[in-house]
């Protein structure tokens, strides 16, 4: 299988962390391809243009990191335990990083056509979903799962686009979570280039 992947984008971090989590390494290549670079690979395996997309080996192709999530696990015998509140956390977790990565979108466009207002209504949904998945950590009984994984995968990458959102005050249990993800060899083995 071909994983295709741009090493700063939390979506293809998310299906990276699981290949070496569910040990999967040596069934799936890694291939780099910047999206607006409109790769040809890229974009014969998946129309939409977008990363990651995982290519199996007849050709078929997986796009989406929820659907290659699923995929890989069932794969891998579905060694984690997988619950509607296990999908509800990786929802909220995906939600965390559709309005973080649209934030910073809107960041990088030409000072002139910012828009102000999609900024601020991206970073107070950002934070209500903080608040929101700060109570449901506390919850858990273990971070292994697809919704504590994409939880840790946004909040890295807050870390990263995001640093002055502050999100760790007065929130114990996603601090918690990051900092165990963090010290997995899984994390540790796929953060974004420290300058991109």
């Amino acid at each position: 299988m071909k994983l295709i992947i741009s090493t700063t984008s939390p979506y293809s971090r998310k299906c990276r962390v699981l290949v070496r989590e569910l040990g999967l390494a040596d069934q799936v290549d890694e291939v780099e391809s910047h999206p607006f670079d409109d790769d040809a690979e890229l974009l014969s395996a998946n129309p939409l243009g977008r990363v990651p997309c995982l290519v199996l080996d007849d050709g078929q192709a997986f796009t989406e990191s929820a659907l290659i999530a699923d995929f890989l696990c069932e794969r891998a015998g579905e060694p984690w335990p997988r619950d509607w509140n296990d999908r509800r956390l990786e929802a909220l977790g995906n939600g965390l990083l559709d309005l973080t990565v649209a934030r910073r979108v809107e960041m990088v466009r030409d000072e002139g056509i910012q828009s102000d207002f999609w900024i601020s209504r991206r970073e107070r949904g950002i934070m209500r979903a903080i608040d929101e998945l700060e109570i449901a950590v506390g919850k858990l009984d273990s971070p292994l799962g697809q919704g504590p994984l994409t939880m840790a995968v946004a909040l890295s990458y807050m870390d990263f686009r995001y640093p002055e959102s502050q999100w760790r005050a007065g929130r114990p249990n996603l601090k918690s979570l990051l900092e165990a993800w963090n010290s997995r060899p899984s994390f540790m083995a796929t953060p974004p280039p420290a300058h991109a």
